[in-house]
């Protein structure tokens, strides 16, 4: 499926229409993972088809009872996985999101909905052959079960066809790093690194996840052919992605105030340069470290654009 455009409402029942620069191919995520791991066997990769039961500096235990050692322990298991329990312990809740919706038989353009009261967005992502409908919050900040509740109501009052009696659910846990830069720093230590959610790599406003689970092992794999050692993985991560997660988590209780989203969609409506803007960081494009500069670039235009309206 290829998405050309996302169309951004508020609460206050505005709405704009943003094209991307180019049109982005959205895939099955089990037809992802399944067709990551065949890349990575046929690289040299051993799967064992095994449950981790329990992890140690450069050694793995299964729960069917094997032991093996290892030079390096990568955990790619989520943000609550056993490899971050073990080396880190659990996530802080402050850093934690969480995510709830259902599959949908259907289709539906890309919507992302801000609702009043909501530091947070429901979202309607369409897929090969369904819809993904979601919302997030801050974990806590609102009982999953409300979080349910409100996007089964917007859902059944805007887009009745996607309104399944009684499908399956989804919730899972987002997680982002700090405003501080150790939030990045403790992804690697002795005989470990973490990438993905299990480094809590994602973006702390969107909280797309995928993107940086690519990057970070990506990042990893660099540092280990360079110089045969994790060392400089965590200050790698940090200098290459890091610092725009840690922009984009001081610019969080910003972008989520009341108020924001319907001044943005309302101006975005007015103007093509802040549209470009939108269009860019739904592709992730678009770095927070510079956000402002290209918003103050792009004034002028709006400011025109707006006048000529």
């Amino acid at each position: 499926r290829r998405v050309d455009r996302c169309r951004f409402e508020s609460g206050a029942g505005e709405s704009v229409d943003v094209p991307l620069a180019r049109p982005v191919g959205i895939a099955s995520r089990r037809v992802l993972d399944a067709w990551l791991l065949r890349r990575a066997v046929a690289a040299g990769a051993r799967h064992v088809a095994e449950r981790v039961g329990a992890v140690a500096p450069r050694a793995v235990r299964t729960r069917a009872g094997g032991e093996r050692r290892f030079d390096l322990v990568v955990g790619a298991d989520g943000a609550n996985g056993v490899v971050r329990r073990t080396f880190l312990g659990p996530l802080p809740p402050a850093r934690l999101a969480m995510a709830a919706g259902w599959f949908a038989r259907g289709g539906s353009e890309m919507l992302v909905r801000f609702t009043p009261g909501l530091a947070g967005y429901l979202w309607l992502f369409p897929r090969p052959d369904h819809v993904g409908v979601g919302i997030c919050a801050p974990l806590g900040a609102t009982p999953t079960r409300q979080m349910i509740a409100r996007l089964q109501a917007e859902v059944a009052r805007s887009f009745p066809a996607l309104d399944e009696e009684d499908p399956p659910r989804y919730a899972h846990v987002i997680p982002s790093p700090s405003v501080d830069p150790a939030s990045i720093l403790e992804a690697g230590g002795e005989g470990y690194a973490l990438v993905g959610d299990a480094a809590a790599f994602a973006d702390p406003i969107t909280g797309e996840g995928l993107f940086f689970a690519l990057r970070s092992a990506e990042a990893l794999a660099d540092t280990l052919r360079a110089g045969g050692s994790p060392r400089r993985y965590a200050e790698r991560a940090l200098e290459e992605f890091g610092r725009d997660l840690l922009k984009g988590a001081a610019l969080r209780q910003r972008f989520f105030a009341p108020g924001f989203a319907a001044r943005m969609i309302r101006y975005a409506r007015r103007s093509a340069a802040l549209r470009a803007v939108l269009g860019e960081l739904v592709l992730g494009e678009q770095e927070y470290r510079s956000l402002k500069r290209r918003l103050l670039r792009a004034l002028p235009a709006f400011a025109w654009q707006a006048a000529v309206r």
